[in-house]
């Protein structure tokens, strides 16, 4: 009866324009979003943030990627690194070019990725320093060149192989840019379980940027996460690989107990950073600056990122 009287009185109103106004009932508000992820922990730029930033104080733990006990060093070169012949301008390492460059065995087309691989070319055209000293022909290694020399051969082969990657850094013109390198990991969506992979060359201690470092410090070091079985365990295969396939001194699998570099400490997945020879060592050198060498690189890792994804972590 209410209900009837209130639609009399309403239809008399509009005759009479004098209409009630009815309330106004509230739209339901959408659901809440989650969270966004917290930021991860600001890059200290006080800290090393690769290998070639690592002092004689930092003592570095080293682990031979056989599964020796770990064991502290003195600093970035250790005693047991050989010495080069000092006449032998290969610095007494196998040259890639003399060996043909055996491919990465080819999944079939049933192939099916496990992880998203994460791949990061470590530092931009506008980082400073990470150059070598110019040699007598005007010759020099620009780091962010040789690290996106290296992972262009990467994508390549992980293009026709069919792997599942993210390109973490296409820019060139930047500098570390280590915040956003770690933020575009973190929040790339994968239904897949992400890798987190940083390519770069290493420099030892030296006077300057004209300076060659020590003859004894060369060679090929992978870092990973201090206490991360999953870091460890990927850094042993991409050591493995890169070892067998240049024939590079093998500086075993290196880690931090602090100050542990931004890209392994921020990054939520396992990640590791590899360091592929010493770009102010004479030796190192000379060979770097080959295509043979950034290819027999290039196909280390990309056997690397198959056995992973063959295998699992």
């Amino acid at each position: 009866m209410k209900e009837f009287l209130q639609a009399i009185t309403d239809i008399i109103a509009v005759f009479f324009g004098d209409a009630p106004e009815r309330p106004r009932v509230p739209k339901p508000l959408p659901p809440a979003l989650p969270p966004a992820a917290p930021l991860p922990p600001v890059a200290d730029p006080d800290e090393p943030q690769d290998a070639g930033e690592v002092q004689a104080s930092d003592d570095p733990v080293v682990v031979a990627h056989e599964g020796e006990s770990p064991r502290d060093t003195d600093g970035p070169e250790f005693e047991d690194a050989p010495l080069p012949p000092p006449e032998d301008n290969s610095g007494g390492q196998a040259d890639p070019g003399d060996k043909p460059t055996q491919p990465p065995v080819r999944p079939g087309p049933e192939y099916r990725a496990r992880y998203m691989w994460c791949i990061d070319a470590g530092h931009g055209a506008l980082t400073a320093g990470k150059r070598s000293p110019v040699l007598p022909d005007g010759r020099q290694l620009l780091e962010y060149e040789f690290n996106r020399d290296v992972t262009r051969r990467i994508f390549e082969a992980l293009d026709r192989l069919g792997v599942a990657y993210y390109n973490v850094v296409p820019e060139t013109q930047v500098g570390n840019f280590l915040i956003e390198r770690v933020d575009r990991a973190n929040r790339l969506s994968s239904a897949l379980p992400k890798l987190f992979l940083s390519v770069h060359a290493n420099a030892g201690p030296a006077p300057s940027l004209q300076d060659f470092t020590d003859d004894s410090v060369r060679g090929i070091e992978t870092w990973y996460f201090h206490g991360s079985t999953q870091g460890r365990n990927l850094a042993a295969v991409f050591q493995r690989h890169l070892i067998a396939e240049t024939g590079f001194v093998n500086r075993h699998l290196r880690s931090k107990v602090t100050g542990q570099f931004y890209v392994l400490r921020a990054t939520r997945m396992p990640a590791i950073l590899t360091e592929n020879g010493f770009y102010n060592n004479r030796f190192d050198l000379e060979i770097m600056l080959t295509d043979a060498f950034r290819q027999s690189v290039a196909d280390a890792h990309v056997a690397a990122i198959l056995e992973v994804d063959r295998e699992g972590l």
